[in-house]
C-alpha cells in the first residue's frame, strides 16, 4: 500500500493477498446445492454448485470414482470442503473432499442399489411369482390403521363376498419403525395356516413417504413368504421394490380386493373354462389311447408274424430229425399196445366162460350178480355162456 495524497492506494496483488488470507482462515464446511456441468477428467472432476448463486468446485478424480453414489447433472448434493482463492485470476472455488447425494437423489440411488442386489439373487424373476388362489379361505391385510387404503380393501372385498374372512394387521406405513413392523406383520400372517393370500396396501405419496416399501427388510419378508403376496402400494405411477418382489402388483387397494376375491362372473368363467379343459383332456386321452392301441396292434401283428416265421423255419430245420423220432415213438407205442392187448386177453372173463363157466347178469342193467342172496324172486336174469346168452328168471329163495 502507498499513500497518494490523502488516499491509501493498494495494488491488485495486495488485495488478492488480503483476500487469500481471509479464505485461508475459513475451516471446511458443508454446502447443499445442485450439481451442474460435471466435467470429469483423470486427475480432477470439475463442476458447479448452484443454488440462487453459483460456485465453481472441483474434486480429486480418484476420490470421485470411489463415491458410493455418483451424482449426475441436476442432482441435489451435500458437499464438504473448503474455499480456495486463486490470486492470479481473483477466482473463488470450493475444493470438495466429500460429496453425497441428498434428497430424492440419495433415496433413488439407495433404491437402485438394493434393486440390483435383489435382481442378482433372482427375487425379481417373474418365474418365481405365484397367482393368489381363486377362493382364499382367509385373507391377510397389512396396512395402516387409519389410512384410506384399509377401508378401500375391506369395502371392496366384502362387496364381492360378504362372508369373506379378513385378518387385518395394522402397522405404520412410513417412518423409521415402519420397515421392521411391516416385515414382522408379513411373517406373522405367513405363519397362519388358514391365510391363503396376503395384501400389503397403502395410498400414494412422495418417494420419501414410500421408502418403507423400498426397504430391504420388507422386500425380503415378501420374497420369503410361502403365502402369495399382493402389493397395492401407492398409485399407478408409484412402483416400489415391494411391488417388484411381490407375487402380484396392482395399482390401487381396490384392485387388490379384486385380485384376492373373485366376482361371480369370474367364478362362472373359471368353471366353464375348467369344464372345457376337462373335456379337451378326455378327448386327447381317448385319441392317445386309440392311437396307442392301433400302434400296439400293428406291433403285435408284426411280432406274431415274426414268431410264426421263426416257428416255421424251426420246424423245417427239425423235420429231418423229427420223422425218425416219430417212427420210433410209434413203434414203441404199438409194442406197448400189443403187450396190453395180450394181458387183457389173458385176464378176460370170456376165457373163463370158454372153459364151461357162466356169467349171470341182471336183465336191463347188465350188472354182474356175484351173490345169490342179492337176487329177488321174479328178477329177470341174463346168463352168458360160451356160445351165447340165455334169458332166465329167479323163481325162489336160493338153495
Amino acid at each position: 500500500m502507498r499513500l497518494v495524497g490523502a488516499r491509501r492506494v493498494f495494488s491488485v496483488e495486495e488485495v488478492s493477498a488480503r483476500l487469500a488470507a481471509m479464505f485461508e482462515d475459513l475451516r471446511s464446511f458443508w454446502v447443499e446445492a445442485e450439481v451442474q456441468d460435471l466435467r470429469p477428467s483423470r486427475s480432477q472432476v470439475r463442476f458447479t454448485l448452484r443454488g440462487e448463486h453459483a460456485l465453481d468446485a472441483s474434486m480429486n478424480g480418484v476420490v470421485f470414482d470411489r463415491l458410493a453414489h455418483k451424482p449426475s447433472d441436476g442432482a441435489l448434493v451435500q458437499a464438504y470442503g473448503r474455499i480456495e482463492f486463486w490470486r492470479q485470476r481473483g477466482q473463488i472455488s470450493m475444493r470438495v473432499e466429500r460429496l453425497e447425494l441428498a434428497g430424492e437423489g440419495l433415496l433413488r440411488a439407495q433404491v437402485e442399489e438394493l434393486r440390483g442386489r435383489l435382481a442378482a439373487e433372482g427375487l425379481l424373476d417373474p418365474a418365481r411369482k405365484r397367482r393368489p388362489p381363486l377362493m382364499a379361505r382367509r385373507i391377510g391385510l397389512v396396512t395402516s390403521a387409519d389410512g384410506a387404503a384399509r377401508q378401500d380393501v375391506l369395502t371392496n372385498v366384502w362387496a364381492r363376498m360378504p362372508e369373506a374372512d379378513v385378518v387385518v394387521v395394522s402397522v405404520p406405513v412410513q417412518g423409521d419403525e415402519a420397515p421392521r413392523l411391516i416385515a414382522r406383520a408379513l411373517r406373522h400372517l405367513d405363519a397362519v395356516t388358514e391365510v391363503d393370500a396376503i395384501v400389503v396396501a397403502r395410498g400414494g405419496g412422495s418417494l420419501e413417504d414410500l421408502m418403507a416399501f423400498n426397504s430391504e427388510a420388507v422386500c425380503r419378508a415378501v420374497a420369503s413368504s410361502s403365502t402369495p403376496v399382493v402389493s397395492a402400494v401407492g398409485h399407478e405411477r408409484d412402483v416400489t421394490l415391494c411391488d417388484l418382489v411381490a407375487d402380484l402388483r396392482v395399482s390401487t387397494p381396490t384392485a387388490a380386493a379384486a385380485a384376492v376375491v373373485p366376482s361371480r362372473e369370474a367364478i362362472e368363467t373359471h368353471l366353464a373354462d375348467s369344464g372345457q379343459a376337462i373335456v379337451r383332456g378326455l378327448l386327447r386321452a381317448r385319441a392317445g389311447a386309440e392311437e396307442a392301441v392301433r400302434g400296439r396292434s400293428v406291433a403285435l401283428g408284426r411280432a406274431l408274424r415274426g414268431r410264426g416265421e421263426l416257428a416255421r423255419d424251426r420246424a423245417e430245420r427239425l423235420a429231418p430229425r423229427l420223422a425218425p423220432a416219430l417212427r420210433r415213438a410209434g413203434a414203441a407205442a404199438a409194442a406197448r399196445a400189443d403187450r396190453a392187448e395180450a394181458m387183457l386177453a389173458v385176464l378176460s372173463p370170456r376165457r373163463t366162460v370158454a372153459r364151461g363157466y357162466a356169467i349171470v347178469r341182471e336183465s336191463g342193467s347188465d350188472r354182474v350178480i356175484a351173490d345169490a342172496a342179492a337176487v329177488e324172486a321174479g328178477r329177470g336174469l341174463s346168463i352168458e355162456l360160451r356160445d351165447g346168452r340165455l334169458a332166465a328168471r329167479a323163481t325162489g329163495e336160493p338153495g
